[in-house]
């Protein structure tokens, strides 16, 4: 199986002689007691045929980060779309080891936790087409979920959105059994753009980490992070009265988060 997988990851086609993006839209209830606001974003994922390399992420990241770079050049200020939701990026290579990067132009610096779990997949005969192609079915324990995907060897890379790899294929549907987090793909092209994300000068310096301490730091929320830089100074004001209302404001923040962003794409790390 190991060696079949590394032939479809290298097998040479005219997709794979050429850089491809895989576009999907991505589905998610972020709030279990609301089960009925359901979010999307459109998500791509990037292969680089050379590097054997693929780059998962938002669109809206992408074109984001793309925008400030090219206003930064001109000596320009520009600031991230705060419509996107998917800011966090996704690197896998040859290797099998991926690599999760967490968002960019925020209070902390970027961390790139290396992920070197491997998903073990079992695969049935059941067959449906999925954007013209015939796409198998597999299914998977992984990071506290039941996931249902569904696979082409017609497009022989073993890949897939997010973090989802290690089938004889690319992944054109995947989902969990709550169905609360869904990919399923709208295109496969040629990659229109030359710009790769990660170039941006935010992830030069990202700190490696392994899962565990990611896990460990993850406790502690961005929003609490943030409230802490508040205390100890890092953050100025101009009056007190000026940091107490943002210390307010950031706990009202801090509170509703917790109540209702409760249903993260992976509920625990150790599968």
């Amino acid at each position: 199986m190991k060696n079949l997988l590394l032939f479809c990851f290298f097998l040479p086609s005219m997709y794979f002689s050429q850089n491809i993006r895989l576009t999907y839209n991505y589905k998610f209830v972020a709030d279990t007691l609301k089960k009925d606001i359901i979010s999307d974003e459109i998500v791509v994922l990037d292969f680089n045929s050379k590097e054997k390399q693929s780059i998962f992420t938002g669109l809206k990241h992408i074109l984001s980060d793309s925008t400030m770079t090219a206003k930064s050049e001109k000596g320009l200020m520009a600031f991230p779309d705060t419509s996107m939701k998917i800011k966090y990026v996704v690197e896998k290579n040859s290797n099998g080891i991926i690599y999760f990067y967490t968002p960019n132009h925020m209070p902390n610096p970027v961390l790139k936790v290396k992920d070197e779990r491997k998903i073990n997949w079992k695969i049935s005969n059941d067959k449906e087409s999925i954007l013209g192609y015939t796409a198998q079915k597999a299914t998977a324990i992984f990071g506290g979920r039941e996931w249902t995907g569904w696979f082409t060897t017609e497009l022989a890379i073993s890949d897939g959105p997010y973090k989802f790899s290690g089938l004889p294929g690319m992944i054109l549907k995947i989902y969990d059994k709550t169905n609360t987090h869904s990919f399923e793909i709208i295109s496969v092209e040629k990659q229109k753009s030359n710009y790769m994300v990660l170039n941006d000068i935010t992830y030069k310096e990202a700190k490696l980490i392994t899962l565990n301490e990611y896990e460990q730091i993850s406790k502690e929320s961005p929003l609490e992070r943030y409230r802490n830089k508040a205390f100890t100074g890092e953050i100025i004001f101009k009056s007190n009265e000026e940091k107490q209302k943002f210390l307010r404001d950031l706990d009202i923040q801090i509170k509703e988060s917790k109540i209702h962003d409760n249903n993260p794409i992976e509920l625990v790390s150790s599968k």
